[in-house]
């Protein structure tokens, strides 16, 4: 039995949610239990899945019993300190413990300018943890090294990805897309600070384009308390041109808004928004990261050409929506090849029978 401790955005988040039913679909659903903290409900399940109360003894009595009859604990990101005490109140269960690393779990710590003594406390829980397990789930090899370096553990690496909420058969059909007279450029995948929404928005603001062009901003997840700060600058910087995206989207609408984008632009200073990185490189579509951060190396590696976000803020990009049709051609391919449903059933049976 694999006890899948699920803790962040909850069942319902469309990472969760695909990743339940790509278990269920490619391997014994019986065989794997899905676990998450949730004053909301109840005990109860459905499917294997089961809310477990943390004010309830008999709800931890049951899970330390599922605990202790499992083979392997995956625990589904760090950002729910309950699991962290869980575990480390119950320290015999960390050497059969994989953490399925996310990006901010790793890193928002280490990129912080200041701690506050709640998070100096949650770190030095996390060193405890982090130290003491089995293995590291990631994607990008250069986070379990960045992982091992600052928590000095021994947990070996495992490679792996979940299956991205924007399926590649839903893409192929939108590959097509019509070009436009206007260029359209996605800033960002979210609303959290973490997309320095304010630095390339003013490094846009510098370049001259001879073409009309639209900025789409999404902003419909993340810090609520950034989107009107987003908004007034996109407003004041381009006027009309600038189209925040505030509802969520359903993943064939949010879709269509990718194919028509022709240039993306992340401003992250960490491994982040991987999966609108790889839907817009299977799309064919220009993108712009940061040359210093993991993700670069880690398509780099794999020979997808991407372009440094770095350069165009400090406004050393000459042609930014000058591609070629070769480059998007070859990016979709690896993509395709490297992220398909086939290798990613692949690389979880390896994790599950290591």
């Amino acid at each position: 039995m694999y006890l899948h401790m699920i803790i962040y955005e909850g069942i319902e988040s469309s990472y969760t949610e695909r990743f339940i039913n790509f278990i269920r679909q490619n391997f014994d659903g019986t065989e794997h239990m899905f676990v998450m903290f949730s004053r909301s409900h109840r005990y109860d399940s459905l499917d294997n899945i089961y809310y477990i109360d943390p004010s309830s003894r008999k709800d931890l009595f049951w899970l330390k019993s599922q605990a202790s009859d499992c083979h392997k604990i995956m625990v589904h990101s760090l950002f729910d300190t309950r699991t962290i005490i869980w575990l480390l109140s119950h320290k015999r269960f960390l050497n059969k413990v994989s953490w399925i690393l996310w990006g901010g779990d790793l890193y928002n710590y280490w990129i912080a300018d200041s701690h506050s003594l709640k998070s100096r406390i949650i770190e030095m829980m996390k060193r405890k943890f982090i130290r003491n397990i089995e293995a590291i789930v990631a994607l990008v090899y250069e986070d379990y090294l960045f992982a091992k370096q600052k928590y000095n553990t021994k947990a070996e690496y495992r490679y792996a990805f979940y299956p991205n909420p924007v399926d590649f058969e839903m893409l192929s059909h939108q590959i097509q897309h019509t070009p436009s007279s206007t260029n359209r450029i996605l800033v960002g995948n979210s609303a959290s600070l973490t997309n320095n929404h304010v630095e390339i928005l003013s490094a846009l603001a510098t370049y001259k384009f001879e073409r009309d062009f639209e900025i789409v901003c999404p902003l419909s997840y993340g810090a609520s308390n950034n989107v009107d700060n987003v908004i007034k600058l996109g407003r004041e910087l381009f006027g009309k041109r600038f189209i925040p995206v505030l509802n969520f989207m359903p993943p064939e609408e949010y879709v269509k808004l990718l194919s028509s984008i022709d240039v993306a632009i992340f401003g992250h200073k960490r491994q982040q928004g991987l999966g609108n990185i790889l839907a817009l490189l299977y799309l064919g579509k220009k993108v712009y990261i940061r040359s210093d951060i993991s993700t670069w190396s880690f398509l780099s590696r794999l020979g997808i050409k991407v372009f440094d976000t770095k350069r165009l803020v400090n406004n050393e990009e000459e042609k930014i929506f000058e591609f070629t049709q070769a480059i998007g051609s070859k990016n979709a391919s690896i993509v395709e090849k490297e992220f398909s449903d086939e290798k990613c059933v692949e690389i979880w049976r390896n994790v599950f029978d290591r």
